[in-house]
């Protein structure tokens, strides 16, 4: 009979049509034990009736006591409501029920917004220990500066059940105010642990006098905070030669075996915090431990930094740990080195050029690149026809890095080999270095059987930057692939000059669609009326990647008003996308929010979206009046969060 009453009350909610008599039978849905019919109820409310018609029922389900799903429903509903419940929920804060009062803070607290503030504020001094406690959580998340002065007032009153979420809270907030009060923080017994975990936000060298005596604490998870708050200190920015200096003068000789006691923690962050001090204070036996830390993503990025820190005083301490362990560890030290990029490790970095792993080599090319020893270049020459795709590029990147060293008639004569994969990145490296004495070699490379080798020619030979180079491109442009065409066109664009211009219009009627888009996008480099006649020809293309390609370059010549009245013209067009596109255009141009502002309520949210974008971008008064209206009502997330953006609404 229950199933039978619920098929027939969820059919009779899916029927209505939003009428005033049936709103009373929405509301009472609201109170099913059937998550199905609140959820179906919920649905009617937002999609047939104003929320002036139902708020104030909604604040009401709050205040039942024995229906957990009424009130879970209402929360849900007023959150969702976002700034048009606010006003409704601030009136409602003045009740007597402590409970409801919670309810109201946590929804204005997951609805975000500096609109919430009065309520939060004024909910810090309820007689209410939760509902005090709630607010300050809440001001934590919101992330506003504005309300720090309230939070250290709290803070200094001493007061636990609300002192403890204010020390939190700033530590989200993160403002450099709050520094000396939790410095003070830390002298109150019940207050030192949050009052650390909020400094181990900050970087701030001074604190560390307060925070390292910590270490020595008679409670172990005083301690083990300490710790913790320590190493946050050092990964936001505190110098590490700082808190090694630091550790020393003020724990002394014992500071080893105190940081060792606390290396095979349990806990990972203590363990992790307890290696890094370790290797600060340059302890080498928490090297290899930290390392393995490094196999959990978690810390990876904690470990390098720790690793980078260590090898920037001491390069020649890492090399035992380099040749032993998994791959993922071969890869972090690898990477390690690259980025010391020191001679000192030149060496080390030769030899993990012949490891198994293609990662560990391409970091390891890369660092070559970087200390730029001559030397490296014959080692490197073999990579490039490496059948790792990674690797081929480190080893283009560090010949080009190195090109004053590459012997360019090896190059040259590459680009002959049989392998395409060293065809294509002689090629490349020539370009890069721009070896004009290679261009007759590329120019006949440019008609190589290998496309990728093809292409990778055309853009070298686009980088010499000559007549000679003009000519070998328009040649390409008669080529029978497509690919090799638009290449051709995209590197003609990179040349300047009337000649260049010319062969980009004349690829503008190409037969390809993908040509003609490719050239659609080159044409916003030439600053010139035939470039832009070009463009409005081509918003009468057959294809609509083309169209929308030409729009975005029109957006080029803001400058011009026929431009602008092209593509407000694109404005009525039956292709959703090409519709948006032109909204997005017309805020390059001067006075088009009143164009904008029409999409800015239509009923397609990816349309709204573009409006909202548009007028972000504009950033004239008359834009974010309109973005306010709009917020008042908006109800796609992803719209929203665009307007608060462009309005600086913090959440």
């Amino acid at each position: 009979m229950k199933a039978g009453e619920t098929e027939e009350r969820m059919a009779r909610l899916l029927s209505l049509e939003g009428g005033p008599e049936d709103l009373g039978f929405v509301l009472d849905s609201l109170r099913n034990g059937s998550w199905r019919i609140r959820k179906a109820a919920l649905d009617v409310l937002f999609q047939r009736y104003s929320p002036e018609q139902y708020v104030e029922e909604l604040i009401g389900l709050l205040y039942i006591e024995d229906n957990a799903g009424a009130r879970n429903t209402a929360m849900e509903a007023l959150v969702r409501l976002g700034r048009r419940a606010v006003d409704h929920l601030a009136a409602a804060y003045r009740t007597e029920n402590r409970d409801v009062r919670k309810f109201i803070v946590d929804i204005l607290g997951m609805i975000g917004g500096r609109g919430v503030l009065p309520v939060l504020l004024q909910a810090i001094k309820d007689e209410d220990d939760n509902v005090r406690a709630s607010a300050v959580e809440h001001l934590g998340r919101l992330r506003d500066p504005s309300v720090v002065d309230a939070l250290l007032e709290i803070v200094d009153s001493g007061e636990f059940w609300t002192a403890y979420p204010a020390l939190e809270a700033l530590g989200r907030i993160g403002d450099r105010r709050a520094v000396p009060h939790l410095l003070r923080a830390l002298e109150r017994r019940r207050l030192t642990e949050p009052a650390l975990k909020a400094l181990s936000g900050f970087a701030v060298p001074d604190a560390l006098d307060e925070i390292i005596p910590l270490l020595r604490d008679r409670r172990r998870s005083v301690q083990e905070e300490a710790l913790r708050t320590i190493e946050g200190l050092y990964q936001n920015g505190v110098s590490g030669e700082l808190i090694s200096l630091k550790l020393r003068g003020l724990i002394g000789d014992e500071v080893s075996d105190l940081l060792l006691r606390h290396a095979d923690h349990r806990d990972k962050d203590t363990r992790a915090a307890a290696m890094v001090l370790l290797c600060l204070i340059g302890d080498h036996r928490a090297m290899a431990p930290l390392l393995d830390l490094s196999e959990d993503d978690g810390f990876r990025e904690r470990v390098k930094r720790s690793l980078l820190f260590i090898g920037g005083r001491e390069p020649e301490s890492l090399i035992a740990v380099a040749k032993t362990g998994s791959t993922l560890k071969r890869r972090l030290m690898a990477e390690v080195f690259s980025e010391l990029g020191t001679p000192r490790l030149f060496g080390i970095l030769l030899e993990l050029l012949r490891d198994d792993d293609g990662h560990v080599i391409a970091h390891a090319a890369r660092g070559l690149g970087r200390i730029g020893d001559r030397r490296a270049v014959d080692e490197l020459l073999p990579l490039l026809g490496h059948p790792y795709p990674d690797v081929q590029e480190a080893a283009v990147s560090a010949l080009t890095e190195l090109g004053r060293f590459v012997p360019v008639h090896e190059l040259i004569e590459a680009l002959g080999a049989g392998d395409p994969r060293l065809r294509r990145n002689a090629a490349r490296i020539l370009g890069n270095i721009r070896a004009g004495e290679a261009l007759e070699a590329l120019a006949l490379a440019a008609k190589d059987e290998s496309e990728e080798v093809r292409k990778a020619a055309l853009r070298a030979v686009a980088k010499m930057g000559t007549g000679a180079a003009v000519r070998c491109l328009r040649a390409a442009l008669a080529d029978e692939s497509p690919r090799i065409r638009a290449v051709a066109t995209e590197s003609l664009a990179l040349l300047s000059g009337r000649e260049a211009l010319g062969l980009v219009v004349l690829m503008a009627g190409d037969p390809d669609d993908g040509v003609r888009a490719r050239a659609a996008h080159c044409l916003s480099r030439f600053d010139d009326a035939a470039s832009l006649e070009a463009l409005i020809r081509l918003l009468k293309d057959r294809n609509g990647l083309v169209v929308a390609k030409a729009i975005e370059s029109l957006a080029a010549f803001s400058h011009r008003v026929e431009a602008r009245d092209a593509v407000a013209g694109m404005l009525g067009s039956d292709d959703r996308e090409i519709q948006r596109t032109a909204v997005m255009a017309l805020a390059s141009f001067r006075g088009t929010e009143g164009l904008i502002e029409p999409f800015l309520s239509d009923r397609d949210w990816a349309t709204r979206l573009a409006a909202a974008r548009a007028l972000a971008r504009r950033g004239s008064s008359r834009s974010r009046a309109s973005l306010e209206d709009r917020y008042r009502i908006e109800e796609d997330p992803t719209v929203r969060k665009v307007i608060e953006g462009a309005l600086g609404v913090s959440r």
